[in-house]
């Protein structure tokens, strides 16, 4: 189990002297008030840093495992032997963690490569673990940190708090992009979201800033009791510091991961996302990518078509329908499913995604595609993923004109 070192005979003597201030001849006895001698502490808190490192190892195995979904499965979409896939498999319905987790808004673009986001919050719960369990191991003796508790580790107490408020400022962020402008629902993203969060709570809550009430008593030498307050409060001002740098810092990577998304002009005005009438929950970024992409393409349509869709889709055709969609949207292949192989032959099919393979980024745009999957029936525009009755109707009142 891990803990603090024992403090050392010796270092609990001078724990004594410099707390109670008395005169060497007092050393040897150790019979004095155990709080005053709990005043100093090898490390701080390490029932917290447990409560940390146990929280972060958590979010490091999620985050290690979608790292590795997300390169091994997202050229097809995420789906075939994807746990994500299997687990996200919606049948229609309202969740598409799995279109979130292998969709555009799942990598942050850096210097030309594209990093995935998961990647990123392992590296941050690894760094978070290493700084709540690192003073566990360590011993204040050997370091010649005799100071009271509320100043033990203040550094590295500063350094948590700064990296767990980063996480949670920047997981908000993506949660409110999820929520609030996708519609979308995922899982593992709110599974993570709430384990940053829970970090930064116990690091503000948990007393990780000092305050007057935490400074011990000065044994009646004020000038060390005040000594000891000031550099509390000069350790607090530091930490609300830090902490509001990190709310910073989540703000411009999480502005940077919008951009990245956007156009090559970086507007804003072609940042989308809708659902349809049923939750279909589906993503829609612009695309602005040249590139040829070709192992970007949607899965194969594997279900044969059925006399019902083969009529509808002959019936599409007939009003210039065409269907908006990207590689990795798991909708889009299940509406392609619903239709068959023989049918979707005569649906033109555009790949809006700006890696797709073939992607017509301008047109989509041109278009304001919505949502994906889009239907264009009519010259009119139909978000989400519909069934062949929904389709059917929407045939029917397009030609009777209503």
């Amino acid at each position: 189990m891990l803990s603090c070192p024992p403090p050392t005979t010796s270092h609990r003597r001078r724990i004594i002297s410099t707390t109670l201030y008395k005169s060497p001849q007092f050393d040897n006895d150790l019979d004095v008030d155990e709080t005053t001698t709990n005043n100093y502490e090898n490390c701080w808190n390490p029932n917290l840093r447990k409560q940390l490192a146990a929280i972060s190892s958590l979010g490091g195995l999620e985050t290690a495992y979608l790292t590795y979904d997300k390169i091994q499965y997202s050229s097809g979409g995420g789906k075939a032997s994807s746990l994500v896939g299997a687990l996200c498999s919606d049948d229609g319905g309202a969740s598409s963690c799995n279109d979130v987790l292998h969709g555009p808004y799942a990598s942050l673009h850096l210097g030309g490569a594209d990093v995935p986001l998961s990647a990123l919050g392992m590296a941050a719960y690894a760094v978070v673990f290493l700084l709540a369990v690192m003073p566990l191991f360590s011993s204040s003796e050997k370091n010649g940190d005799d100071s009271p508790a509320v100043l033990v580790d203040g550094n590295n107490r500063i350094a948590l708090l700064g990296g767990t408020t980063l996480m949670a400022s920047f997981s908000l962020y993506l949660v409110s992009l999820l929520v609030g402008v996708l519609n979308a629902s995922c899982l593992f993203c709110f599974v993570s979201a709430g384990l940053s969060i829970s970090m930064a709570a116990l690091s503000w809550f948990g007393g990780m800033l000092p305050n007057a009430n935490d400074v011990p008593e000065d044994g009646g030498m004020e000038n060390v009791g005040d000594a000891v307050l000031s550099k509390a409060i000069e350790l607090r001002k530091r930490g609300v510091a830090v902490g509001a740098s990190s709310v910073g810092l989540a703000t411009v990577v999480a502005l940077g991961l919008f951009l990245g998304v956007s156009d090559d002009g970086g507007n804003f005005d072609t940042l989308t996302a809708s659902s349809s009438s049923t939750s279909s929950g589906t993503l829609v970024a612009s695309t602005s990518s040249t590139k040829s992409y070709k192992e970007n393409v949607p899965p194969p349509i594997t279900a044969k078509s059925s006399a019902t869709a083969l009529t509808l889709a002959s019936d599409l055709k007939s009003l210039n329908s065409r269907m908006f969609g990207a590689f990795w949207c798991s909708h889009c292949y299940e509406q392609k499913q619903a239709f068959g192989y023989e049918a979707m032959q005569s649906i033109p099919y555009i790949e809006c995604d700006r890696e797709g393979y073939n992607n017509k980024r301008a047109l989509c745009k041109e278009q304001d595609v919505p949502g994906y999957p889009t239907w264009e029936i009519g010259g009119e525009l139909f978000p989400g993923e519909r069934s062949l009755d929904e389709l059917r109707e929407i045939v029917d009142d397009v030609k009777s004109g209503n």
